[in-house]
């Protein structure tokens, strides 16, 4: 008789899941970090990679893992290849270039044909991707040292552009020096002096020699300098050489258009910098993965916002979030801007549907000393105040089309001009914008511009209500009640009384529920306001009295029967095993 085919075990349901949690981002964390270490070799990082790899699996202690990667092998102490393993692939730029493999040394407690858990097989294709990363980052940085050795030696032995200085004269300059520098002719720019040149950029050509415009230097000079053309920016590699010519001492100059090189060092730098963001995040992750900034919540669905929000923290895209009033919009909005680049920057959260669209241009752009006859001194708008940092939209769908299509002027580059000003500014800002009704139906019924529509939500974010993750009531209301202010000091809730809390529906949600704490700390029993929900009061005076407490939780039980019915009292009557009469006597007399 074999034994049923059982599934992979998920993570979730395995003991101590935070803690399996916290061992991956471990790992992942360790791998990144190693490329962090300067002048260290690519085997050194895989095999330090490799060792870090078991502490993360449910059973560590029966893991051995492996790295293959360009004919090498880097394992741990002790690696074994068995019939219980996990397999992925390393890939750069499209092709397959190594395997990681994870081999258990034993079966492991409770396992039959499927030794490893569902989450351990997302953590392996994750540490897959992150050695591509690594390795890619690595190749790149060796060929680009590689290359700038390479320009250094030609550009000892041929230049692009020559120049020859003596007694701070040009004696000679070539052709490819004349095109670089827009000279008409090598035959204009010879006996004439380092500073007092009739070519275009006899600037440039000035700021190139500085001090070395009398031709004289005992040491090779070597730098870096940009040249602003009005098409692109331009990198020069520039090395004065001291030679002896005609007896008499000379500076040879040698000019490289590497900016090519510099444009790689730029893009490998920001590629860093992304890696160095998400370690930041991951970071943080580790902290304290019960809350996100000011947001609290434990459940599943929480949890997925908080990665959303992370993963829109590492990018500059605009962001939009969705959730009923109350659930926490701006919190979320908050935590984007603070995980991001832009967190030492200003956060302008602007209450859309309280601009009046007369006011428009002069909220959001500003307006200039005089432009009008209360205008006593300039006055920045919203977006100056952003500049830099993040713009929060709150209840985006409140703007009118007319007022739409001046802002998406603004987002997409094209600046704008405060009121009494004739010029267009220009300011680098992150758009979030928050709404808690669909925007969709604004774009049809016409009172959304689809542009506009499509170029503030990039990214979409749905704050699930309270009600969707009553798990969470337990740490809010422990979480609020250290925050108010007590007579009682009261610091924490009685388990009947959370057991009321979770079973209300929250429809002002997290907001309403810390009103609704509010005055329970303050009156001593539970008051709901809503104004679909009947006041429910639990009394600490009357805690024991059994009338009280069956009429209380019969008033609760109708009352949420009948939002489930919509009113129906007969419908309501059934879902609570009543007759309708008697249905109708206990709410008389309730």
């Amino acid at each position: 008789m074999h034994k049923e085919s059982r599934k992979p075990l998920s993570v979730s349901s395995a003991p101590n899941a935070l803690a399996e949690r916290i061992k991956e981002l471990n790992c992942l964390y360790g791998i990144s970090n190693l490329f962090e270490n300067q002048d260290v070799s690519l085997p050194w990082i895989m095999q330090r990679a490799v060792e870090l790899i078991p502490a993360a699996w449910q059973y560590p202690e029966y893991a051995c893992a492996r790295i293959r990667l360009d004919g090498q092998e880097y394992t741990t102490k002790h690696f074994k290849m068995t019939p219980w393993h996990q397999n992925t692939n390393i890939v750069l730029n499209g092709k397959h270039v190594g395997d990681v493999d994870v081999y258990y040394l034993q079966p492991p407690p409770a396992c039959d044909n499927q030794p490893f858990l569902e989450e351990e097989g997302h953590l392996l294709r994750a540490i897959g991707e992150r050695l591509s990363k690594v390795l890619w980052l690595k190749r790149s940085e060796d060929a680009l040292k590689e290359s700038e050795e390479r320009y250094r030696v030609l550009t000892e032995q041929v230049a692009e552009g020559v120049a020859l200085v003596q007694n701070s004269r040009f004696c000679y300059v070539n052709p490819a020096f004349c095109k670089m520098f827009n000279v008409p002719s090598d035959e204009s720019m010879r006996d004439r002096q380092v500073q007092r040149l009739p070519a275009k950029d006899a600037g440039e050509i000035s700021k190139l020699y500085g001090s070395l415009g009398d031709g004289v230097t005992e040491v090779k000079v070597e730098g870096v300098h940009q040249l602003l053309r009005p098409e692109k920016k331009y990198w020069v590699q520039v090395c004065h050489s001291p030679i002896t010519f005609k007896g008499r001492p000379a500076l040879l100059s040698t000019f490289k258009d590497i900016t090519e090189i510099k444009e790689q060092q730029i893009a490998a730098q920001q590629m860093a910098d992304l890696l160095d963001s998400e370690n930041r995040i991951l970071r943080s992750s580790l902290k304290e993965r019960y809350r996100l900034g000011d947001i609290l919540g434990r459940s599943p669905a929480m949890q997925a916002v908080y990665e959303l929000i992370l993963k829109a923290a590492a990018t500059d895209a605009n962001v939009a979030i969705f959730g009923e009033s109350g659930s926490g919009k701006e919190l979320a909005a908050n935590a984007i801007h603070h995980h991001g680049d832009r967190k030492n920057k200003r956060f302008v959260a602007v209450n859309c549907g309280a601009i009046q669209e007369s006011l428009f241009e002069r909220e959001f752009f500003g307006h200039r000393k005089g432009a009008f006859s209360s205008a006593h001194e300039d006055a920045p708008g919203y977006l100056d105040m952003a500049d830099g940092g993040t713009l929060f939209l709150d209840e985006v769908s409140e703007l009118t089309v007319n007022m739409q299509a001046k802002l998406l002027r603004a987002i997409e580059g094209h600046g704008y001009r405060p009121i009494g000003c004739t010029e267009a500014k220009y300011t680098d800002f992150r758009i979030i914008s928050a709404s808690n009704t669909p925007l969709d139906d604004k774009v049809t019924s016409g009172r959304m511009r689809n542009d506009f529509f499509y170029r503030i939500q990039v990214i979409q974010i749905q704050l699930p209500p309270l009600r969707h993750r009553k798990q969470d009531i337990p740490l809010l209301a422990e979480h609020f009640l250290r925050q108010m202010k007590s007579p009682s000091r009261t610091l924490r809730v009685p388990g009947h009384i959370i057991d009321t809390l979770i079973e209300y529906d929250w429809p002002g949600n997290v907001r309403e529920l810390r009103n609704v704490l509010q005055r329970y700390v303050t009156l001593g029993h539970l008051e709901f306001l809503s104004p679909d929900s009947a006041p429910s009061k639990a009394s600490s005076a009357t805690e024991l009295d059994l009338r009280s407490a069956t009429q209380h939780l019969e008033q609760s039980l109708i009352s949420k029967a009948l939002r489930q019915t919509r009113g129906n009292r007969t419908q309501a009557a059934a879902l609570l095993g009543l007759s309708r009469r008697a249905l109708f006597r206990k709410m008389s007399t309730s």
